[in-house]
């Protein structure tokens, strides 16, 4: 089935940019978005959090030094 649609002459751009037809690019950017959520999901496990927290601090303290 198909049906015709008014979109913004950016959006039609953007979806070209991603597929060789409109819903071409339109089916890839619903993949795109749907593995980035699916990677979203997994849970972080303690040392990445300890990690990441780390590397928060380090950064704020760099900048505060940096400022100072």
């Amino acid at each position: 089935m198909s049906r015709v649609v008014r979109i913004a002459d950016d959006a039609y751009d953007l979806a070209i940019a991603y597929g060789s037809s409109l819903s071409e690019g339109i089916r890839v950017m619903d993949t795109l978005i749907r593995e980035l959520r699916k990677r979203n999901e997994m849970p972080f496990d303690q040392k990445t959090i300890e990690r990441m927290i780390r590397s928060a601090v380090r950064d704020e303290i760099e900048a505060a030094v940096y400022r100072g």
